[in-house]
């Protein structure tokens, strides 16, 4: 058996491992042996979440027994969005949280994610623990005098839609008018609650929920061809597109032009340090933003810290240095006074709120953010050699950042997922950065590739 956990959980392709009946239940038996190790006074209790994929009823009574046959009370709170999971989890007092999603992966995969009692995605020490517990089956000698229960709470979702209300002041909208895509995903069961309590104008599109139109399948924040042409259609004034389990989302203006995570960040950002609300004028960001994120924050007095790729890693750093925003350019935003992870819905009434207070169009409040242009080139190799080892690609990159000076920047990783080092370099004049990532990849071709 090889790694389970990921980035973000635990992920692949339903009934193929790691995402297999036999896995999933043997996750739910680790689990509560780890937990009864970690956990001073226990309830036992564990919430469970999933997304509309046809193998999350397979996957949920798996975990569902191997949680029971441990000792554990399962609270089955049905289709809704992660961020739903990791609120509901505190309010239930529970143990650990669970959602069966595989976010924006296509309909035949799914995944297992884990959250804490705090509402936190569990630390990678606690997901190493859990792992080497299952594929050791050390689990297997644990015997609990007790069976856990299962519970429908369903209707607990109602607990999330109202928190996500709240997250805002209360105002009516009657003059904005909204598209949402919600990728025939979790977000469909909430996005109707939750956007017409604000009395804006509303359609919805990709709403469906049992899942005979696949997940993320030619809709939502993967792919937003028909949020623009439904927003165009009716003159609405801003498109929203959810993923699979709602934990991020992408935008849309009037005019059918899309908005990524670093375009939220830089309206929310900048909004939020002129109205005096974001603490130490500071937000997190990861590696994978732009520059131009950067030079938007710091125009207004602001700082932008970044971390590694993973909305755990922004979370993280917000939490150790007391910050309030973060997110990433692929949609994942963290209001970390109003949630513990990426949260979608929160972050597109962050969005409308700011059109609102501002009267400005999200056509207007997109200039705020200028993007440096980038190049990135992958190159094919025969092993995944340490760069550093490679003393004639160094040159080449340490010549490149000097050239680029404050001006630019490189980001030089292998896959992880395939033999292959990616190559990503920004700058502010197109022609010379193309260049200097076709000299890189070429040394590298040299060094190391087939």
């Amino acid at each position: 058996m090889g790694k389970l956990f990921g980035t973000d959980g635990i992920r692949g392709q339903a009934n193929r491992y790691p995402m297999t009946v036999e896995i999933a239940q043997a996750l739910g038996l680790a689990i509560t042996y780890i937990l009864s190790q970690n956990t001073d006074n226990s309830k036992k209790i564990v919430v469970i979440g999933k997304d509309t994929r046809q193998s999350g009823d397979m996957l949920e009574a798996a975990l569902s027994s191997g949680l029971c046959a441990g000792g554990y009370d399962v609270i089955q709170v049905g289709i809704v969005p992660t961020p739903a999971v990791a609120y509901l989890t505190k309010f239930f007092d529970a143990d650990a949280g669970f959602v069966i999603s595989a976010s924006h992966n296509p309909a035949q995969d799914n995944g297992i994610k884990v959250f804490g009692a705090d509402g936190y995605k569990m630390p990678d020490q606690l997901e190493a623990d859990i792992e080497s517990c299952l594929l050791s089956k050390s689990y297997e000698n644990y015997t609990p005098d007790e069976c856990g229960l299962i519970f429908d709470e369903s209707e607990a979702r109602h607990v999330y839609i109202d928190n996500v209300i709240e997250s805002i002041p209360q105002q009516k909208m009657k003059n904005l008018s909204v598209v949402v895509d919600c990728a025939n995903g979790a977000a469909a069961t909430v996005v109707g609650d939750i956007f017409d309590a604000f009395d804006m104008s509303l359609e919805i599109i990709h709403d469906d929920t049992d899942g005979d139109k696949p997940i993320n399948e030619n809709c939502g924040a993967m792919d937003t061809r028909s949020l623009q042409s439904t927003v165009i259609e009716n003159k609405a004034d801003l498109g929203i597109a959810f993923d699979g389990d709602a934990d991020r989302l992408v935008l849309c203006d009037h005019k059918g032009e899309p908005l990524n995570g670093d375009h939220i960040l830089a309206i929310c950002g900048q909004y939020l340090i002129q109205t005096n609300r974001l603490p130490q004028n500071t937000l997190v960001a990861t590696q994978y933003s732009n520059m131009g994120l950067d030079d938007s924050i710091q125009k207004c007095g602001g700082k932008v810290i970044r971390v590694l790729n993973g909305d755990r890693y922004v979370i993280e750093k917000m939490r150790a240095e007391g910050l309030m925003l973060g997110g990433e350019a692929s949609g994942h935003m963290i209001f970390h006074e109003q949630t513990t992870t990426g949260d979608g819905l929160i972050a597109a009434l962050q969005i409308l709120n700011i059109m609102q207070e501002t009267r400005q169009p999200l056509a207007q409040l997109k200039q705020c953010i200028s993007f440096y242009p980038q190049v990135t080139k992958n190159v094919t190799v025969k092993e995944k050699k340490d760069l550093q080892s490679l003393p004639e690609v160094m040159n080449q990159i340490n010549e490149v950042n000097k050239k680029l000076g404050t001006d630019g920047r490189t980001l030089i990783r292998y896959s992880g997922t395939e033999n292959k080092v990616r190559i990503m370099i920004e700058g502010k004049d197109k022609e010379k950065i193309t260049e200097y990532a076709e000299r890189i990849a070429k040394e590298i071709q040299i060094q190391i590739g087939i």
